[in-house]
């Protein structure tokens, strides 16, 4: 029955993209997010996002990309977001215990508006922020820029939530190596080790995804 449906004729589909390099915001900073030490990536939106994100990371390097979500059902996607995050930051810290959450927003949560840093006050009125341990986001709509915005946007937040002043300089510097592969970041290490250059680079993800292969 299938195949008198079946054109006889081969048809080339040239305005097909397949596995394109061009991507949103969101996978960029959960990307960031994963140089990190001791970070888990949370994705502020719906669970269809985060399931993109962490498969086309994984699928790419290989290696297994851990993150969490909000999970918005209809109810959040409509009234806003705040108690799904509020419950995810108490649920991860007391289930995973990472040292930070690294909170990225999607088109969803940015089209409500949430505000993600009073949400974060809430959280630490409300006891749900272990003391040492740290949240930080990054505003990602999908609907702006690529990829790369969103590595940028969220490597912004980082120096925005921790970077201090301590009233003398340091004799090192921040290498800070843009969307790059973790060999490149390996290897950028490497040549900054032989110039002995005392340094601090962010975000870091080597060793984190280009595990060796067993």
């Amino acid at each position: 029955m299938l195949l008198r449906h079946t054109p006889k004729e081969i048809t080339e589909r040239k305005a097909l993209s397949v596995n394109p390099a061009k991507t949103c915001q969101p996978i960029g900073a959960m990307y960031a997010s994963l140089g990190i030490h001791g970070c888990l990536p949370h994705s502020h939106g719906s669970q269809g996002c985060y399931a993109y994100h962490r498969s086309t990371l994984t699928r790419h390097y290989k290696e297994p990309v851990m993150a969490a979500s909000s999970s918005f059902t209809e109810g959040a996607s409509v009234f806003g977001g705040q108690a799904n995050l509020l419950q995810a930051i108490d649920n991860i810290f007391t289930i995973y215990g990472p040292d930070v959450i690294a909170v990225h927003t999607t088109c969803l949560s940015e089209t409500i508006g949430d505000d993600i840093p009073q949400i974060f006050g809430k959280a630490e009125a409300d006891g749900k922020i272990p003391e040492g341990k740290y949240v930080l986001h990054a505003n990602t709509p999908a609907y702006v820029g690529t990829h790369v915005t969103g590595f940028a946007n969220m490597t912004k937040a980082m120096v925005d939530y921790f970077a201090k002043t301590n009233g003398h300089k340091e004799n090192r510097i921040n290498i800070i190596p843009g969307w790059v592969e973790p060999s490149d970041m390996k290897e950028i290490k490497r040549i900054a080790g032989e110039l002995g250059i005392s340094f601090v680079m962010f975000p870091d993800t080597d060793n984190v995804l280009n595990g060796p292969q067993t």
